[in-house]
Parts: C-alpha cells; structure tokens; sequence
C-alpha cells in the first residue's frame, strides 16, 4: 500500500505586533464606543511530497474585529485570505467542488469575510444581521444546520422568555452551476429552544430553501415565508409543495459532568408508501445523530470527551430540482458527507498547565456514485434520478449502497502554550478506499490554525 508522505514546516506565526489590540472608553453616553478589539493573525506552510516533483505552500492572514457601541449594540467580523498550494486531498476537493472547505469560490481567491451586527432591543426581543453562519447543535457535527460551508448573508430575530428562545433565521444562498454561473437561492428557518429544566433541552428546528428563479418567473424572497409562527410545511404544501422543507429535533440531557445529545431530520417522509421499514422508497428520507459529551479529572489532569454517531438515508437533503438542495456555495448546509452514509466521531482534549494535547479520529462508510449511477451520497444531483428501481419510482434503497467506501482519519496534536501563540507538533492520516493513504507530519507556531487538513 502506497503512503503519501509529507514533511510539513510551519513557518513561525507573526503577530503584526501585538496579538490583540484593544481599545477601551469610559464614556457613559449609550450611543458612545465602548470598547473596540482587533486580534491579528498571519500563518503560512510549507509541505514537500516524496511522490512529487512539486512542493506545497499555504499561507492565511487576517484579522478578527470586536466593537460594542453601548449594552445594546456590538459587531464582530473575520476577515482572512488564503493563498498557496495545497496537499492532494485539499487539490482533490477543490478541483471538484470549485471552493476551499468553509470558504468561498476559487474566483474569490480563497477571500472569507464575516459580519455580525447584534441588537439588543430589550430583555426579550434582539435582532442580528450581516454575513456568516448559524450551528445547531452540541456535537462535532450537524444534522440541521452546519457551519462548515461558506458565510451566507442572513438576518435573525431572537425571542427570549421564560424558558424558551426562539429565532427566526432568513437567508440567501449561492448555487454554482458548472462552477462559473451563481444563482440565488434563499432560505427561512425557525428554531425553538425550551428547557424543561436544568438538565432537558429540546429545540425544534424547521427550515426550507427555494429557488430566487425558475425558468418561468423570478420568485425573489417569498414573503409566505415572512411569517415568524407559521409552520412552513403547510404553506409550502398549499404553493403545491415546490420548495424543500426539512423538520427536525435536537436534544440535549446533562448528568453530572456527561453531557448526552441527538439529533432527528425528516427531510421526506411518504406514508402512503412507507409500507414497512424494509421498502427502501427514495423519498423516506431520514438523519439522526446521537453522541455523548464529558469531561473528567486524573491526577489534577483535565480530560475533555466526546463520541458520536451520524446518519444519513440515501438522497436525504437533495431535491428534485438540484437549485433547491440543502447546500450553498457547493457545500452541504449539514453533514459535508452529504447523505448515504454512517459516521462515527472520537476526540479527545486534554490541557494541563502549558500543554495541551488533542485526539480526533473519525470512520466514516458511504455509497459513492460512478459516472453512470446516482445512489444517494451526491446530493447535488436531482433525487429524481435515483438509480435502482427507477428514478423517482426508485424502492428497495439502503445505507451504503453504491461504490462503498471507508474512509478513515486521524489528527493526532501535542502543544505548549506561550500565551501569544501555540507551539505543536502534529501527525495528520487520511486513509480512503481506492486512494493512496495520505500521511502528514506538521511542525509549527499557530495563534489562529487554519485546519489544511479535512476528516470527510
């Protein structure tokens, strides 16, 4: 078995200057600045590769800015670049996608701007706009909502009472089409946090994303969708079920210092044909995620724990029309697997005065397509044209089916703090069916790590 094995050097981290510059105003008039922040960061690498000529470089800059404008107004914002070369399993991505993993297009030179404007209007209402990105859950992953695609802009309205918040999240997102045509999509989501108490949480999430234009009219933002209470499956069903709707459930129980968590999307659900669990018709279509969270003590050592288990049916967050995906940017809006597969999810944190060491090591099985068959897993490409039994008549679908593939990787790091900066050492390994294994060892001094590395 052929190893991809590469010898990467961190070049030491700059921190133009100072690592954080902050400055501070006793002004009590509530229309005054208060505080505003600026967090520099600058990293670049440098791989070489035995079975290439060629050798890799990667280099990240930016800054990260904070301002409150009095207790009821603030704004953070993330602006970085990312130049340079990358190793194979980055190359391989982004030559089939057309976008580096969480950030925007190739065309864009890898540029990535965020924006958070917050509100506060009063104790239960506040309103947030800008650019970025929204994660539901307390996993690693998400199976409603995700943060590893490219910022999208957004505008979300906060309830809060009692034990209960409640937001209103509306968006709009890109669909890049042979990675040189963008077209808009646009999305609204409700999401409903309640605690029962001081150990049970449930939220309850629904969203849907339609289509700015079709080939006959141009729809822009649908204003059915304005209506911050309304379910959105009726009112989708009554427009004669155009868009893509997905419901959903998180939960999250604490005991002690565990901290266990799940997840359940129902993307599809056809009754009149879910005759018995065994049908396998392509348009049941079902997530769920279950994990567990702990932290614990040895010896004064601090160890933080997490496992967990993430599922997707075949064809699950695709649609019939492929501008109405669940994605943005070439990018899936939960799990970056996409659908038809199984994962499970090991991490390990452990810190101890100046050192730290971090464990993460995910398996993950999955049905890939070839060139003649669509099986589930790319959920860009229409479910109607579900391989099987006959596109959109398709029975008999199951996890797995397909090429299936295992894929395996393990990020191993060991750190010291100085406080302006972590020196580390790190050994990267992916392991994929049908690819060369991909080993890489890492040297280097980070303040803010851009992960060159990818576990899906």
């Amino acid at each position: 078995m052929n190893k991809l094995i590469s010898l990467i050097l961190l070049i030491p981290l700059f921190s133009l200057s100072q690592p954080k510059i902050e400055i501070i105003s006793d002004e009590s008039d509530c229309d005054s600045l208060n505080k505003i922040s600026f967090v520099p960061f600058l990293s670049s690498m440098i791989s070489s590769n035995q079975l290439e000529d060629i050798s890799h470089s990667f280099l990240a800059y930016g800054t990260d800015i904070y301002a409150q404008f009095s207790n009821h107004f603030e704004l953070s914002s993330r602006i970085l670049n990312i130049d340079g070369n990358y190793n194979s399993a980055l190359c391989d991505y982004i030559d089939s996608m057309g976008v580096y993993p969480g950030m925007n297009s190739i065309d864009d030179n890898l540029s990535y701007f965020s924006l958070n404007v917050n509100y506060r209007i009063n104790k239960n209402f506040s309103a947030r706009f800008g650019k970025g990105k929204k994660f539901i859950g307390d996993g690693y992953r998400s199976m409603l909502l995700s943060n590893n695609h490219a910022p999208y802009p957004f505008f979300t309205l906060i309830t809060e009472f009692w034990k209960v918040k409640y937001y209103n999240h509306f968006t709009t997102f890109q669909d890049i089409y042979n990675f040189d045509v963008f077209q808009k999509k646009h999305g609204a989501f409700h999401y409903l946090d309640y605690s029962l108490n001081n150990r049970l949480t449930i939220g309850l999430f629904e969203g849907i994303v339609w289509q700015a234009q079709d080939e006959n009219y141009e729809r822009g933002f649908d204003v059915h969708y304005l209506n911050p209470i309304i379910f959105y499956r009726p009112v989708e069903f009554s427009k004669h079920s155009p868009d893509n709707v997905l419901m959903g459930l998180n939960l999250n129980y604490k005991l002690n210092k565990v901290n266990f968590y799940g997840q359940l999307l129902i993307d599809d659900l056809n009754i009149n044909r879910y005759e018995n669990t065994g049908d396998g018709f392509f348009q049941n279509k079902l997530a769920f995620q279950i994990g567990m969270e702990s932290q614990f003590s040895i010896n004064e050592h601090n160890f933080n724990f997490l496992t967990e288990f993430n599922q997707a049916q075949p064809y699950t967050y695709a649609h019939k029309h492929p501008m109405q995906n669940y994605t943005h940017m070439n990018q899936a809006l939960a799990h970056p697997l996409g659908a038809n597969f199984k994962e499970s999810v090991v991490m390990l944190n452990h810190n101890y005065q100046n050192l730290g060491v971090n464990l993460k090591y995910t398996y993950a099985t999955y049905g890939a397509d070839s060139a003649e068959t669509h099986y589930g897993q790319n959920i860009f490409v229409s479910d109607f044209l579900a391989s099987g039994e006959g596109g959109e008549f398709s029975y008999g679908n199951y996890n797995g089916q397909g090429i299936l593939t295992h894929l395996h990787t393990l990020y191993a790091e060991f750190n010291y703090d100085f406080k302006l900066a972590k020196a580390f050492v790190a050994c990267a390994i992916r392991n994929k069916s049908h690819q060369v294994n991909q080993t890489y060892f890492v040297l280097g001094i980070k303040t803010d790590f851009i992960n060159p590395f990818i576990d899906f």
